[in-house]
This record gives C-alpha cells, sequence and structure tokens, in this order.
C-alpha cells in the first residue's frame, strides 16, 4: 500500500498534522510506503510564496479583513465561488508528484489541496482515493467538495454542521480527532523532567508559548505576571524569534527573575513542558490546542485572530477547557486561576475528556479500509 499525505506551510499545524501520521505509519506497517508532499512547494516556489505569505500577512497585519474573508467563504457567496476557483487553477501541477509515486490513497491536510484532487478526480486525470482531515474545532466551507472519500473531524460535535449546513454524507463523516504525535500521550516524570530543567515540581507553573505573540505584547504580559506572580514559575519559549529571545533575556536581566523563568529559543521536546505546566498561554492553532489538550494542560488564549483561531478559541471556552485573557487583566485572571485549584482541576479533567486518542493510528486503518473497499461506517 502506497499513502501520499499532502500538506501546506500556510502555519505550522498542517505540516505537524501531516508528520504525526507519517510516523504512526511507518511504526505500524513496514509494507505500507509513505511520502510527505507540501503541494504549494511542490506546485512552485511562486505560488507557495504567494498563498503563504499572503495568508500570513492577512491573518498578522489585517486580521480583521482576514475574518470577514473567513466568514464570507463559509457561505455560497460569489467571494466563495471565486476563491474555489482560483484554488483549483494549479491543479495540474499536483498530477506529476501523483503520477510519480502512484499512492493508493492520498491524506489531505489543508483545504487548497482537497479542492485541487477534488478536481483532479472529476476530470478523469487521476483515480486515487482521498480523505480530507480538517485541523480546527470547527468546520469551512472551502473544505467540501466532491469525491472526497472521508472527512475526519476534530470532534464529534462537527458532524452536525457538515450534514445540517454542508451537505455531506454521514457516511463520510469520521470524528477521529486531530494526528498528534505519541510523545504527547506517552508517560513521564514530571519530577525528573523538572530536575533537568532546574524547576521545582511543587510550584505552579506556567508556559508561555511567546513566539506567536507580538514583541511588545508579550514584554509587558510578562513582565505583568512576573511581578504579581510570586510564587510561580514561568516557561518562556520563543520559537524560532531571536528578537524575541533576545528582548525577553534582557528583561529577566533587569527584573531579576532568573530563578523562577525558563527561557528557550525552539525546542523538539515542547510536550515535556506541556506535561509539567499547569496553564499554557498561547494563540489557540489547531494542533496546539490537540496537543495541550492531549497533555490535560488548560489553556489561557492570549489573543486569537478572526477566522479559525477564533473559532477554536469558542469551541474550547465554551467547553471550559481554556479562559479568554483581557489584554489588560490577563496577568490577574492567570493568578486567579491558579488560586482556584478546583476549577483549575476541572480544566485539566475537561481537556482530558475533550482529547481523542489514536488519532493517526485511526486514519491509517480509515485509509486501509477505503483502500480494501471495506464499508468504513
Amino acid at each position: 500500500m502506497k499513502i501520499l499525505i499532502f500538506t501546506a506551510s500556510t502555519g505550522g499545524g498542517h505540516k505537524r498534522a501531516a508528520a504525526a501520521i507519517e510516523q504512526k505509519i511507518k511504526s505500524l506497517s513496514t509494507e505500507t510506503e509513505v511520502k510527505v508532499v507540501d503541494a504549494m512547494k511542490a506546485i512552485g516556489k511562486v505560488y507557495d510564496k504567494t498563498v503563504c505569505g499572503g495568508y500570513h500577512f492577512m491573518a498578522t497585519k489585517i486580521p480583521k479583513v482576514y475574518g470577514k474573508c473567513y466568514k464570507i467563504t463559509d457561505r455560497k457567496t460569489l467571494m466563495y465561488k471565486a476563491v474555489m476557483r482560483s484554488n483549483t487553477m494549479m491543479s495540474n501541477k499536483l498530477l506529476d508528484t501523483i503520477n510519480e509515486f502512484t499512492p493508493d490513497i492520498v491524506i489531505i491536510c489543508h483545504p487548497f489541496v482537497t479542492t485541487m484532487i477534488s478536481k483532479l478526480i472529476r476530470q478523469g486525470k487521476t483515480n486515487v482515493k482521498a480523505i480530507s482531515i480538517i485541523t480546527d474545532y470547527d468546520a469551512h466551507r472551502t473544505y467540501i467538495v466532491p469525491n472526497i472519500e472521508a472527512y475526519v473531524l476534530a470532534e464529534p460535535q462537527m458532524c452536525d454542521k457538515l450534514i445540517n449546513e454542508y451537505g455531506v454524507n454521514k457516511d463520510l463523516i469520521h470524528p477521529l480527532g486531530i494526528p498528534i504525535f505519541d510523545r504527547f500521550t506517552e508517560p513521564f516524570s514530571k519530577e525528573e523532567i523538572c530536575k533537568r530543567e532546574g524547576l521545582d515540581p511543587e510550584i505552579p507553573t506556567v508556559l508561555l508559548m511567546a513566539g506567536s505573540f507580538g514583541v511588545t505584547s508579550v514584554l509587558e504580559f510578562y513582565k505583568q505576571l512576573a511581578q504579581k506572580g510570586k510564587n510561580m514559575q514561568f516557561i518562556v519559549i520563543t520559537g524560532r524569534n531571536i528578537k524575541l529571545f533576545g528582548h525577553i533575556e534582557k528583561l529577566i536581566d533587569e527584573m531579576g527573575t532568573q530563578d523562577n523563568t525558563r527561557l528557550l529559543y525552539f525546542v523538539k521536546n515542547v510536550e515535556d513542558y506541556m506535561h509539567i505546566s499547569d496553564l499554557i498561554v498561547t494563540k489557540p492553532g489547531g494542533l496546539t490546542v490537540t496537543e495541550s489538550l492531549a497533555c490535560g494542560l488548560p489553556l489561557a488564549i492570549y489573543s486569537a485572530f478572526p477566522g479559525q483561531e477564533r473559532d477554536n478559541a469558542d469551541f474550547l471556552i465554551k467547553e471550559k477547557a481554556a479562559v479568554l485573557l483581557d489584554k489588560k487583566e490577563g496577568a490577574n485572571q492567570i493568578i486567579e486561576l491558579l488560586n482556584s485549584p478546583e476549577k483549575l482541576a476541572k480544566m485539566k479533567e475537561q481537556c482530558k475528556n475533550l482529547f481523542i486518542a489514536n488519532s493517526a493510528e485511526n486514519i491509517f486503518l480509515l485509509a486501509q479500509k477505503i483502500c480494501s473497499n471495506e464499508k468504513t461506517v
């Protein structure tokens, strides 16, 4: 069996989901050949830069415009039709990749690619079977196209929207969860991780995924939190934002908070820091949300741009797994929550309840069933 996984670099979540599926398949079946391809890059550098750069610009620089476009294209409007038409213009560029690898099935982690594959099947240019994975906690109409064998959803409540609003056949809908790496659910020792990192396992710990915030905003937020949260410790991860790392390092020196703050650049073991934390301050990307839920880690949402992040935030807040921070009072909200152990414990339990385990494995099993023409319901 040969499986081709298509992803894209519009945010890191699509790529992490694809990588998690790839790793799981390789661990389960030596007879299965699996390959991950960034579809935008396969189409061409100009297209990749236009799509990914355009997404990043709109989401970060003009989020209100992005949010309006997101809502409009979730209905059958002229803009929706124009977006869907433009998404398929480069479909033929993926044929070389498909024909070279000759997959039995493709697993798609981005709606633009789902649209392209659907068109190629409709035109008779390929007969490959396709699974589409929705990597957020609400659906969007751009995912919904003909010729798709299965839709994988982040959580069961999304099923109603696909059936009632988009008219998707319920037999095609599989709420298997968003795929993440096994290491987020594997056993761990909080004491050992804290000892290695120079942290106290008995002190409330706040994890700040700072790389997704603006430099000015996260500096002020950390300053307020560190000043007010005297009996806390902080893990601050800046990702690949070297400028932000330098600014926070300087602020830590000025405040003298080296003893209770662990400042980190890009890390490959973020699960360790999630496991030992009591709360994560972050933006609600679909994969970060799922990884946090897997670790039983409540979320304090610092900001969420209109669109899929706002949808994810709304879901988490409704399910009482997260709080939305006020820009001015956020530090006080976190201190109040950490001083309410019963409320925090309920949030942690709710995170665990919302997490759907074994997503990557079940997606692989679904692919096998589809390829063997078994009934998938």
